[in-house]
């Protein structure tokens, strides 16, 4: 708990309705408490103001989906939650644009576009997903081959820096970014930098016509050869491979295809698939269930990877984490690949290596760089979630200093424990 003069500080900046002294979250094992619930963007500016002036640490959270993603925090004392800043506040059918603030659940924003006719172009796993949560993690769902990443629907953002001064990069339309593009370096900066207040949204239109197909597979060389072709047809925005254990310690690998176009690309694009893959249709629930085990782990406790690799190498790291017992999921036109390990119950050390060897090897094979998605406090112990940076830390470091020079937005939680 943090002591009293600053609570009563915190309820003088925010009204004691937006402090929350019995709501303790733990993060990596980490109690936080109390939880600030700033009403709106001045109050979010306040209350960063205020911490500031405390110098007192917080955690940011949003919808909570991600906050697994990042090295445990240090010396934080404070949840700041962006939840109540929430609403889509313009939309503008016509030019396909919108503006919605950071607490505003991406699935809100979505049905309030899809009326007339747009698509929101962000599926990340996480019911709770919101959008300044998506934005700050750089979220990819499994429609990102078609969508695009998170940073390129951004048109402009609205955010806080750590000592309360409001700011403001890009704007409604794409000429109004000038200068340096700050809004793909907040993105993705997992809110070390500073907090998202808003973002201005470019919108997809919805296609006339969505299919899903998916294809049974025997090896993993095959079933990275077949998506990967399918990922080159331009009806295609979702093409990957899932391989997972079935019973009696059977190991199951298929192809999932998503086409989404006008009628005749997905017509002659499916008719592709059912030809050279032996594809068949399938309910949207296969997609569902794919984007939700691409954000879970095994039993709750188990370890989330997420691997970056050369495409033309995305079939040997596959076939590497296949041998080593992970479940995967590929996006081979993408170069991702998702690698989930179960953990036994207790601190086994011993598993914990094996899997870690085993992606290190998946990560040579495909010429890659790796992040530690999600994993028990324990896991993390000495680790950096995200990586050898090696020459980049110097710059990421001067950026912190930089942006939030008292290292009071999530401390410890980026890449190189900043």
């Amino acid at each position: 708990m943090i002591p009293a003069p600053a609570l009563r500080a915190l309820r003088d900046a925010l009204g004691a309705e937006c402090v929350r002294e019995d709501e303790r979250v733990l993060v990596d094992g980490e109690p936080l408490a109390p939880t600030l619930l700033p009403a709106d963007a001045e109050a979010l500016a306040a209350a960063l103001a205020a911490l500031t002036q405390l110098s007192l640490p917080c955690v940011i959270r949003g919808g909570g989906s991600r906050l697994e993603l990042g090295n445990p925090p240090r010396g934080a004392a404070v949840l700041l939650s962006t939840a109540s800043l929430a609403g889509v506040d313009v939309f503008d059918a016509s030019e396909g644009v919108c503006h919605a603030r950071a607490g505003t659940p991406l699935a809100e924003i979505e049905a309030c576009v899809a009326p007339a006719g747009w698509q929101l172009p962000l599926d990340p796993p996480g019911p709770a997903s919101t959008l300044g949560g998506a934005l700050a993690a750089a979220a990819l769902g499994p429609r990102a081959q078609g969508f695009g990443r998170p940073r390129d629907c951004v048109l402009g953002l609205e955010v806080a820096l750590a000592n309360g001064t409001r700011t403001r990069c890009g704007g409604r339309v794409v000429k109004n970014v000038t200068g340096y593009d700050l809004n793909k370096l907040y993105t993705g900066s997992l809110g070390t930098l500073g907090v998202i207040e808003g973002a201005w949204l470019r919108l997809r239109p919805r296609p006339a016509r969505v299919e899903l197909l998916e294809a049974a597979s025997l090896e993993p060389s095959t079933a990275c050869a077949r998506a990967f072709a399918a990922s080159r047809r331009s009806a295609t925005r979702v093409a990957l491979v899932h391989a997972a254990r079935g019973g009696a310690g059977e190991r199951r690998l298929r192809v999932v295809v998503e086409l989404a176009g006008d009628e005749a690309s997905v017509a002659q694009d499916a008719a592709w698939c059912a030809c050279e893959l032996g594809a068949k249709l399938a309910p949207a629930s296969v997609l569902e269930n794919l984007r939700e085990l691409q954000g879970a782990t095994p039993d709750g406790r188990g370890l989330r990877f997420r691997i970056a690799v050369l495409p033309s190498r995305c079939e040997a790291a596959l076939s590497r984490l296949w041998q080593a017992g992970a479940d995967v999921l590929g996006h081979p036109g993408l170069g991702l690949v998702y690698a989930s390990f179960a953990l036994p119950d207790g601190e086994d050390s011993a598993a914990l290596a094996a899997a870690f060897l085993g992606v290190e090897d998946a990560v040579s094979a495909g010429a890659g760089a790796v992040v530690l998605e999600a994993a028990p406090a324990w896991a993390k112990r000495g680790r950096d979630v995200f990586g050898d940076l090696a020459g980049a830390l110097p710059l990421v470091r001067r950026l912190k200093r930089l942006f939030d020079p008292a290292g009071l937005l999530n401390p410890g939680r980026y890449a190189g424990h900043l």
